[in-house]
């Protein structure tokens, strides 16, 4: 990582390329394991979509991949809306929901309960990052990758007003700093222009 320009907070690397590619090999591994008939796989867009394509060249049985969007939960509104719905029939299949952060976990039991309707024979979560401690409601999450504290995190697919989604390491950020300039990390991850 290049020099943190004088004046900003430095980021901190939570996850390096090497530790990520270790824990989609395992989360890989241990649903390859469960559901050796072969399984649908559905990122929720847009952060997961490194991570599902990480998951899918490393899962060693049949695999079908499908997207959902959904709005974020926002405290006022209290509720989470459907913005893009399957395209796959998921009746009688084993699904699991792939996400790249489990937060309050209320998007991940919306969508979870919004799955079930669709009689599938089971609905799992699988997350790379799971962050219990800001957890509202209890959501089970059969495939964990690494908990992470309650800090904001950028990279491999999480962003901030959607920059830095396509870094290859997962970064503690800081939000204020970002708040005032959402830019202010793209000299410290991406260098310097020219």
């Amino acid at each position: 990582m290049p020099p943190v320009e004088a004046g900003l907070g430095e980021p901190r690397v939570l996850l390096t390329e090497e530790e990520i590619a270790s824990t989609v090999a395992r989360l890989a591994a241990e649903m390859s394991a469960r559901y050796h008939d072969g399984v649908v796989l559905i990122g929720v867009l847009r952060g997961s979509v490194p991570f599902l394509a990480d998951l899918v060249r490393a899962m060693t049985v049949p695999v079908s991949v499908d997207f959902m969007a959904i709005t974020p939960y926002t405290p006022g509104s209290g509720r989470v809306r459907l913005l893009k719905d399957l395209d796959l029939d998921i009746a009688g299949r084993d699904a699991v929901i792939v996400e790249d952060i489990v937060d309050t976990g209320l998007s991940t039991a919306f969508l979870r309960t919004e799955l079930r309707r669709r009689n599938p024979r089971s609905v799992a979560v699988c997350t790379l990052l799971d962050r219990r401690v800001r957890r509202v409601v209890p959501v089970e999450i059969d495939f964990a990758g690494l908990d992470v504290a309650d800090s904001f995190v950028v990279g491999y697919g999480l962003d901030h007003e959607g920059r830095y989604r396509n870094l290859r390491l997962v970064a503690a950020a800081d939000v204020e700093l970002l708040a005032a300039d959402p830019d202010a990390y793209v000299p410290v991850f991406y260098g310097s222009p020219g």
